[in-house]
């Protein structure tokens, strides 16, 4: 019996005294994340006025993007911006997380493979391989076709 009324007793403070350390915690508010606020509050008027200028669902997409990847955005070349929009959200969180030396040799092996990709697509569209057309007549009067001779 002894045991048993200890064990409750336990059972007891320690319901009890859960809740009332939950209490004593001081509650903390943690400022929003970046990506929560608004794009317009990092980015200039010329800024905005090119967002405004882009079509609806790239806006969208852009104003997904967290702050800091909206801030780096601003900081490429128009060319690179382009080709900015190429890459996977995964590769561009990367991207910023980079250092300014990868960052550089991360842009000379995508511009190298996108420069690679569009040659090899003007080569393919501008010299097609002609195809031979035979003409269905021709093939009626060979020999090898007419099913009436054989050997």
């Amino acid at each position: 019996m002894r045991k048993t009324f200890w064990y409750i007793l336990g059972g007891q403070l320690a319901t009890i005294s859960i809740p009332a350390l939950a209490q004593d915690t001081p509650e903390t508010t943690a400022p929003p994340p970046a990506d929560a606020q608004p794009a317009g509050a990092m980015m200039t008027p010329e800024q905005m006025a090119v967002v405004d200028d882009w079509p609806e669902e790239r806006q969208v997409q852009f104003r997904q993007w967290p702050g800091e990847v909206q801030e780096y955005y601003w900081t490429l070349v128009p060319e690179r911006q382009e080709l900015f929009w190429r890459l996977a959200d995964g590769d561009k969180l990367a991207m910023v997380a980079m250092d300014e030396a990868g960052r550089e040799a991360a842009w000379g092996q995508i511009e190298t493979q996108i420069g690679e990709a569009e040659s090899s697509e003007l080569a393919t569209d501008a010299d097609p391989d002609p195809v031979e057309e035979t003409d269905a007549i021709d093939e009626a009067h060979s020999e090898l076709s007419d099913p009436m001779k054989r050997s």
